[in-house]
Formats: C-alpha cells, structure tokens, sequence
C-alpha cells in the first residue's frame, strides 16, 4: 500500500477521479437538488468543514517531526498557518471583519468610502500577511518544486494537483462574474449553478490533498530520507 500512496501519479489521478466521481453523481442524481446543495447553510458547505479535520489532524500528528528540524520548522509554521487561514475564510472571517459590506477582501471592499477606514487598515494587513507567507514560500521552493517535478517527486506532483485544482475551481468561481463584465449578459442560472458545484466540491479537496501531502511526505521520509528533499 505504501507503494501506491507515494507514487507520483497517486494524488493527481485518485483525487481528479473521486472529484469527478463526486461531480457526477451530484449531476446525475442531486441535479435538481443544486440550489439547495449550494445553500450557504447546505450540505456541501459542510462537507468543506469537516474535510479540514484530517488537516488538522495532519498538523497535530506531524507536529514533533517538523518542529524537531530546525530546516523545517518555520515552514511548517507557515504551512499551519496558512491552513489556519483558509479554515478561516472557508468559516467566512471576509464577513465577520465588515459591519456594512459583504466581503472585506475584494476590491470594492477597500473603494467604497462608505466602509470605515479601521476595517480596511484590518483587512489589509491579513492580506499582506497572508501575502507575505505565501512570497516566502514562493521564493524558497520554487525551483525545487520546478526541478523535483521533472524528476517526478511524489511530494511535488501532490502539491502540483493541489495547486491545479485550486487554480480550476477559482476559474469557475469567476467565470460567470468575469463574462457578464465581459459580455454584459448573465449566464443563464443553471450553468451558473454547475459551475458554482465544480467550484465548491473543489475547496473540499484543497484541505484533504494537503493532509495526504503531509502523510506522504512522512512515509517517503520513513522509506529514504533523500526522497522528498
């Protein structure tokens, strides 16, 4: 078994086919259900919370290990705290930090006058922290993460796949907005719907891939230390 999980190939092809699965079956038997699915109050938001457990979970267990390596110790600070962050967005910190708007992390957030200025001095400086965390890594492991990928790193491939459905599920997040803006019509409300339910099965998955990169990460040191460096 610990052959298969750290396969390169592992993480992009279970997670993309259970994703998959899962967006089927919503379509085929749940397909009148959609709008009650994508009720903030709904099942699916649900699912979404409880899949950062095993991602909490992650962090409680692999805690000892990181913080033992001075390497790795303020990385997997980083890491929590970035998990931390999105738990927190998911829980919809963007509306508890606004009295008046409706998120307080998008562009008209900080334009519009009529929100106080205490409120964008707060939102603000979470972005840049966030920012901040996510430049460090960026300039750290970058070309590791370009030349390992090539070299077909397990650890690499499942961060590729987070980083890939991530990326796919804020396209379709956007999507609608951006071709309204565009074109000046609305989608019709049904495809906006399908692609509202691509977009929200894909946040179920961010934080479970990043528990199994962690899980992974520690059977492949188990195997060979050099593996995942």
């Amino acid at each position: 078994m610990k052959k298969y999980l750290t396969s390169p190939l592992f993480t992009p092809v279970f997670f993309s086919l259970v994703w998959m699965f899962w967006m089927c079956c919503i379509f085929i038997f749940q397909y009148n259900e959609i709008p009650q699915l994508l009720d903030k109050e709904g099942i699916l938001e649900l699912i979404t919370n409880l899949a950062y457990i095993p991602l909490l979970l992650a962090y409680v267990f692999s805690a000892k290990f990181f913080m033992q390596n001075r390497k790795l110790r303020i990385d997997f600070i980083v890491f929590t705290l970035l998990g931390a962050s999105a738990f927190l967005r998911e829980m919809g910190i963007q509306h508890w930090l606004t009295t008046h708007d409706s998120t307080a992390f998008k562009s008209r957030f900080f334009l519009n006058p009529a929100n106080p200025l205490s409120e964008k001095i707060v939102a603000g400086a979470l972005l840049l922290f966030f920012f901040g965390l996510i430049v460090y890594l960026a300039v750290k492991y970058t070309r590791h993460l370009i030349v390992s990928f090539f070299k077909m790193n397990p650890t690499t491939w499942s961060i590729a796949t987070l980083c890939t459905i991530g990326v796919v599920g804020k396209f379709f997040d956007r999507f609608p907005s951006n071709y309204k803006h565009s074109v000046g019509v609305a989608l019709p409300e049904q495809l906006r719907m399908n692609f509202n339910i691509v977009e929200e099965t894909s946040e179920t998955f961010l934080p479970l891939i990043a528990a199994f990169i962690f899980l992974q990460y520690w059977l492949l040191q188990q195997k060979n230390p050099q593996i995942s460096e």
